[in-house]
């Protein structure tokens, strides 16, 4: 695993190569460490649940003792069908158990996909900020956010999802003289049925 610019200014000058190589080491396992802590993310298909978390990016700061792992660097975070991307991932976890995870987009917009259950196809859902409440199981897209499903979009500066009941609450900019401002829904019609 490469390491960052980031990471390499906090190693001290006078330290040996083998000492850095066996630092770089140390922080490889740490996070693979925490990676291995992370239980399951709520997910919409059952078998999603038992899969383990991939998680690359550049760089890693994990505090198991707060619960707070921050990862940055085109970071993808991967379980089961489940897939989220952004140039950071924070994840929140209270006794090991992830509650919250928030991906955030500055160079472009962070992304989430999953595969739906039965014939639901896959949702895909892009906002500067993503904020997944595990828990709860519900998504806040903030910022040019957009929410696509069986070709059904929904953009607005705003769209709140409910995972389980599968509702959207979107709204737009405050700015109402902008174009893009405005929220703006498009639906599919439905395929007609063969006889």
């Amino acid at each position: 695993m490469s390491q960052s610019h980031e990471q390499t200014k906090h190693l001290d000058p006078n330290m040996q190569p083998d000492r850095q190589s066996r630092r770089r080491g140390i922080e490889h396992y740490l996070m693979l460490g925490a990676m291995v802590l992370l239980p399951a993310m709520a997910q919409a298909l059952p078998s999603d649940r038992q899969q383990p978390i991939e998680i690359e990016s550049n760089t890693a700061d994990i505090d198991n003792k707060k619960g707070i792992s921050i990862y940055k660097g085109d970071v993808v975070m991967i379980q089961g069908t489940t897939r989220i991307t952004g140039d950071k991932v924070t994840v929140y976890s209270i006794q090991q158990e992830v509650k919250k995870i928030v991906a955030e987009g500055y160079k472009k917009r962070a992304y989430y996909e999953e595969q739906q259950p039965e014939d639901q196809g896959t949702l895909q859902a892009w906002g500067h900020t993503i904020d997944y409440q595990v828990a709860s199981d519900k998504i806040k897209l903030l910022k040019q956010a957009q929410l696509t499903q069986k070709g059904d979009t929904f953009t607005g500066e705003r769209i709140d999802y409910d995972l389980t009941k599968q509702t959207v609450n979107a709204k737009g900019s405050e700015n109402k003289s902008s174009p893009d401002g405005r929220v703006k829904m498009i639906y599919q019609p439905k395929p007609e049925k063969k006889q």
